[in-house]
């Protein structure tokens, strides 16, 4: 369990961690002496221990993450993301685990156990590419988007140990009061970065008169010259972004957007090494 990172549990580790008072039970081993001699009174010395952090990738696969206007698919951008922070963590020497979300149903969710190693990442790679809604999506699933999110931040909740670094790469649709309180549950005691994925049409539909929108199934169309169509459109994608930029506020969460016509690598380069 070595690794760089502090551990939450004290311990006779390599680092310095505190003085306090003497109580009884410490080990004598660790009492400072000239402390104990300024003051008085017995005191020991606290170490913490060096350990790895293991790392839960929470990655997107929703009906709604299989569209784009310009670059590439938002899956595809997702799972791009993904790979390179997965790769990260590994050469950090951390565990990686996975949590693929977005079948027929909300539970319906492919959770893979942080691993040492290659074969962390690879495992979840694999489950991204084998996803089935890279073939067809089920036009009923996306009638579940709060709760497939909902039921997906429990699951991480459940399956992420005490100082796990969660990583959720997803368009952030669904977001309602129970997920963003989930959200912040789960800060106090992990690390969250929050990689938001959008296509520019989403942020900002331009005036282009009428549009034709399929799925490979249905298709439907809408005028985008009718302004109110266009407003309420750049609401909703402009609620998600205040309620993560709201969360980005608090202590250990971190919020990264990148657009389909954005270079994954650049931007977590640039953003993260900012």
């Amino acid at each position: 369990m070595a690794g760089a990172h502090l551990s939450r549990f004290q311990g006779r580790g390599i680092e310095f961690d505190e003085v306090r008072t003497y109580q009884p039970g410490d080990d004598i081993r660790s009492m400072d002496w000239r402390v104990t001699a300024r003051t008085g009174k017995p005191h020991t010395k606290l170490f913490r221990e060096e350990r790895e952090r293991p790392a839960l990738m929470l990655v997107d696969m929703r009906p709604s993450m299989f569209f784009a206007t310009r670059g590439a698919l938002k899956s595809v951008i997702a799972a791009e993301c993904a790979s390179l922070l997965a790769w990260s963590v590994m050469q950090q020497g951390d565990r990686i685990g996975s949590l693929i979300f977005g079948g027929e149903s909300s539970t319906n969710i492919q959770l893979s156990k942080p691993v040492r190693g290659r074969r962390g990442v690879l495992r979840m790679l694999g489950n991204v590419m084998n996803h089935p809604h890279w073939q067809q999506r089920n036009n009923t699933a996306a009638m579940n988007e709060n709760e497939t999110l909902r039921t997906t931040l429990q699951r991480a909740s459940h399956a992420a140990r005490t100082g796990s670094l969660i990583m959720l790469v997803s368009d952030g649709r669904g977001m309602d009061e129970n997920s963003l309180s989930l959200l912040k549950r789960l800060l106090p005691h992990h690390t969250l970065v929050f990689v938001l994925v959008y296509d520019p049409f989403e942020a900002d539909m331009p005036d282009v008169g009428q549009l034709q929108a399929s799925d490979g199934q249905q298709q439907r169309n809408l005028d985008s010259s009718n302004k109110k169509l266009r407003q309420l459109h750049q609401e909703n994608f402009s609620r998600r972004r205040v309620q993560l930029q709201g969360l980005a506020r608090l202590p250990g969460f971190v919020l990264l957007e990148c657009a389909t016509d954005e270079d994954p690598f650049t931007v977590l380069q640039v953003r993260l090494g900012r």
